[in-house]
């Protein structure tokens, strides 16, 4: 196969001649993808076809998740038959060789009929037809927020735990919108699903030889699991666990978020870099083999390849971690992660971080993270140093992905973007995260002006679209509610030496698990350590006992209304 990237080169030779593309998108973990190289396109006779027919182009989904965000049909691999100017012909998911043999000369005999070229220009006429929506930017109500509330629980497993039937995917943000909502609430149902949750997917996707848990299950019971280990997926999962033993205690789940940060430090982790890696390759042969014949096989290749979005996530993560577990070489790994991205995927000349080291790819989806790990460094210690990076950020961030439909696309304004590219999408799970984060950081920096733009942010999102996200519209509503919250600040004040181990303040205000609460650390050498609790009105007194600054905010967290207003109000 003469597989080519995705380039303008590429698309420009298939208009040369006269040919479509073939796209193959794929992944390293992906066992299937691996079956078709292995069957269909390692078909002499096939490989023959493609190659004088079409211009193959492979994309590695990792690295260009934008393309596979548009061309993705339904799973992997994806094999796209598209025109010459990127748009969609025909496409599946795996094709077996008999089967790629018979679209072949389909799609073939359809290109030389006309019949492709009619259906292109019909669809392109029924795209200039569309109208452009208008924003409404009106918030969404109470009364909406606790029906997609309902909805979203209503597709909870009450007999195996988490979402929907099958396949079974872990559902992080889902699991942190039930604890959030349990602790406004104190409805013990809600801690029953995430403890029924988070202990069925325990006993079905976690590697109990190697640490770590697997990406899905094919089955509702979590019993089938696909065997690709993702950074993604096991951050989620960390993070799960970690407000978990904080909300709900007990169940040992503090001993199992040990083994998953053990597992990515230990498999999924350059060790001199401190970059977390990106995936662990799917291998069922070696995963259903016991400990001991395990240890006599090379264990399934990892992609190393540290891509900035997750490598992000691991850093808010593992400080979070290593905060609330006590745990200083988590935390170690957080404050790692976390300088790997500032020497290699920050652009001070653009104010974003790039996909990945090797490319001047900049997504939407990896500046939410990178924001979400600043404010958690601004938590453990240096606020002032990173004021300037994170408004630095904003800007960047402003300037490249605003949407004229108000928020922010997923891929940058400007350039010449082939096919479904030259069409931005708003993610509404990154708007929803970027809004709470941007609500957290302006509060804690006193810039009002911030936390307007985070409601403006989800007040640009009709219901329609809200609900059109089912279970992923967890985000948003977790954002809506922290904004419909005064949202208070603990001002951590404590001498610089103290700097590499947390404090006991930043320990009591993260136990509590309330995004409302942000806690940030400053520099002062002129006493000994204090905390205040700030908002919109003011600041509290000084607390200079730990135990008390709980207290204070377990008070503020018990005596608020347990059904807060929508994004646009504030009580």
């Amino acid at each position: 196969m003469a597989w080519k990237d995705w380039s303008e080169d590429s698309f420009e030779e298939a208009r040369r001649q006269g040919k479509l593309v073939l796209l193959d998108l794929t992944a390293s973990w992906c066992h299937w993808c691996h079956v078709m190289d292995d069957t269909t396109y390692s078909n002499p006779d096939i490989a023959r076809a493609i190659n004088d027919n079409f211009v193959p182009i492979r994309v590695d989904i990792d690295r260009r998740p934008d393309i596979s965000e548009r061309y993705n049909r339904g799973g992997l691999p994806t094999t796209a038959f598209l025109s010459d100017r990127g748009e969609s012909v025909w496409g599946a998911t795996y094709i077996p060789p008999n089967d790629m043999k018979r679209i072949i000369d389909s799609i073939l005999e359809a290109k030389a009929t006309g019949e492709i070229d009619r259906a292109l220009e019909r669809s392109r006429m029924n795209y200039l037809e569309l109208p452009r929506r208008s924003v409404e930017g009106q918030a969404v109500g109470v009364e909406f927020l606790d029906s997609t509330f309902e909805d979203i629980f209503s597709a909870y497993d009450i007999e195996y735990g988490g979402f929907g039937i099958e396949p079974k995917f872990p559902h992080p943000d889902a699991i942190e919108l039930l604890l959030a909502r349990y602790v406004e609430t104190k409805d013990d149902e809600l801690a029953d699903a995430v403890v029924n949750t988070l202990e069925q997917m325990t006993a079905g996707l976690h590697d109990k030889v190697d640490g770590g848990i697997f990406r899905y299950s094919v089955t509702r019971d979590w019993l089938t699991p696909h065997y690709e280990k993702m950074l993604e997926t096991n951050i989620g999962f960390l993070r799960n666990l970690v407000h978990a033993y904080n909300v709900v205690g007990g169940q040992g789940f503090d001993v199992l978020a040990r083994d998953i940060a053990k597992y990515l430090m230990t498999d999924l982790r350059d060790r001199e870099s401190g970059g977390f890696y990106g995936s662990q390759d799917a291998d069922e042969e070696y995963y259903k083999l016991p400990e001991t014949a395990r240890r006599r096989r090379e264990a399934p290749s990892v992609d190393k390849t540290v891509y900035a979005g997750w490598n992000a996530e691991a850093s808010a993560v593992f400080t979070l971690a290593g905060t609330v577990l006590g745990d200083e070489e988590i935390l170690r790994a957080g404050g790692s992660s976390w300088t790997y991205a500032l020497e290699h995927l920050w652009n001070p000349g653009t104010g974003l971080v790039r996909h990945v080291a090797s490319s001047e790819t900049y997504l939407f989806e990896d500046q939410v993270p990178f924001f979400k790990a600043l404010l958690a460094r601004m938590g453990l210690s240096e606020k002032d140093a990173n004021i300037k990076l994170a408004e630095e950020l904003i800007r960047g961030v402003d300037r490249a992905f605003a949407s004229a439909d108000g928020g922010f696309n997923d891929i940058m304004k400007g350039g010449k973007a082939i096919g479904e590219l030259d069409i931005p999408r708003r993610p509404l799970v990154e708007n929803s995260n970027w809004a709470l984060a941007l609500a957290q950081f302006g509060s804690a920096v006193h810039r009002q002006e911030l936390v307007d733009q985070a409601r403006r942010i989800l007040n640009s999102f009709t219901q329609t679209e809200i609900e059109a996200h089912g279970v992923f519209a967890a985000a948003y509503l977790r954002a809506s509610w922290v904004l419909g919250h005064r949202i208070r600040v603990v001002e951590i004040h404590e001498k610089a030496s103290a700097k590499a181990k947390p404090s006991g303040y930043l320990a009591s205000a993260q136990t509590l698990f309330d995004p409302s609460i942000i806690p940030v650390t400053i520099a002062d050498d002129s006493a000994e350590p204090y905390a205040v609790i700030c908002s919109d009105k003011g600041c509290s007194k000084k607390i200079v006992d730990p135990k008390e600054l709980m207290m204070f905010l377990r008070n503020i967290i018990d005596g608020r209304k347990p059904r807060p207003e929508g994004s646009g109000k504030t009580p």
